[in-house]
């Protein structure tokens, strides 16, 4: 634990952290800066990292410029003192952890941990992020998104899950290619919170762009061990004028409520009719630690799976989603099936 003080700064005498790692939109300076004027003891404390000589700023940035840009000297402060400049950073971090964290200065803050050899306190999903590329113009291109998200919206946070998704592409284009699409579907947004997709909405968005893991791809989605014997079974004939009318050779199945089909081609959805001699098989792997997927056996005859065919997860639950998928698929995807069972 670290111990403190609490007593006035002279703002003239602090410094930023070497590597700041928080954001903030317009919105919350203004109204910062409101309070600073009107009711200035209204305004926290910050931090202050004390180094010998020097005095960093390790938590209230932004109270700082609030309390500067409102005509004021000084600032109510923890002091709080340290051995080295790595301590500052990682003390930072460590106040910042459930603030509004941008994650690609968290990994400047980490390759900065790095080079003064002290991770210890580094969370290991930061780590494993920092062992991959991110390119210059990825970031260039990110971080003027997110400036003028910052000036537009009331609230804006990048979930660390987007920057790790970008990274898994591991070629300039990709990366890029990956950026424009998500952003592009933000564009819209018209809520005061800029919040980007969850997990599953956001592979939604790239699997148009997703690199192929085999000419005939075979997405399959698994079911709860409590749906599996409630899984809906496909009539044969429907199944089948889907695909074929399909220049993807490609059909989707969704139970979000009612069961429905996705034709790749049109994007039309439509109803499913049970089948109800057409029971379930399971494909099993012979790596034990891989799940079993249940699925129709009328599917895998007409559209011949094979062991060998991969295998890649997605998460769709609503009509709305299911419509959103089918229009991200370009022609140039070659899918042969995709099965959708509840989240």
């Amino acid at each position: 634990m670290y111990e403190f003080e609490e007593k006035r700064v002279e703002l003239s005498k602090v410094k930023p952290c070497p590597v700041k790692v928080t954001f903030y939109t317009e919105k919350l300076f203004r109204d910062l800066v409101a309070i600073a004027k009107t009711h200035p003891e209204q305004i926290a404390p910050i931090a202050v990292a004390v180094l010998g000589d020097s005095q960093y700023i390790v938590n209230g940035h932004l109270r700082v410029k609030a309390l500067e840009s409102a005509g004021h000297e000084s600032a109510r402060a923890y002091f709080i003192p340290v051995k080295e400049i790595a301590d500052v950073v990682r003390l930072h971090m460590e106040l910042n952890a459930h603030g509004s964290i941008n994650p690609l200065k968290m990994l400047d803050a980490v390759q900065f941990l790095q080079r003064h050899h002290a991770v210890q306190s580094i969370s290991k999903r930061y780590l494993e992020l920092a062992t991959k590329r991110l390119y210059p113009k990825v970031r260039n291109h990110w971080e003027e998104f997110l400036a003028d998200a910052c000036k537009r919206y009331t609230n804006v946070e990048l979930p660390l899950h987007v920057i790790e998704r970008i990274a898994e592409f591991e070629s300039e284009k990709g990366q890029l290619t990956a950026t424009t699409v998500i952003t592009d579907s933000m564009k819209n947004v018209k809520d005061r919170k800029f919040v980007f997709p969850a997990p599953p909405e956001l592979e939604i968005i790239l699997v148009s762009i997703s690199p192929k893991q085999s000419e005939k791809e075979v997405i399959v989605f698994q079911p709860k061990e409590s749906e599996k014997e409630k899984w809906p079974k496909l009539d044969k004939k429907e199944a089948e004028d889907l695909v074929h009318g399909s220049s993807h050779n490609s059909i989707v199945q969704c139970k979000c409520g009612n069961k429905l089909l996705l034709n790749t081609k049109t994007h039309a959805v439509s109803s499913v009719v049970d089948d109800a001699k057409n029971t379930c098989i399971k494909l099993e792997e012979e790596d034990q630690s891989k799940p079993v997927y249940a699925i129709p056996p009328g599917m895998i005859e007409f559209l011949q799976v094979k062991a060998e065919d991969s295998l890649r997860f997605l998460k769709i639950k609503s009509k709305r989603d299911l419509e959103k998928f089918g229009k991200s698929i370009k022609d140039d995807t070659s899918l042969r099936l995709v099965v959708i069972s509840p989240k």
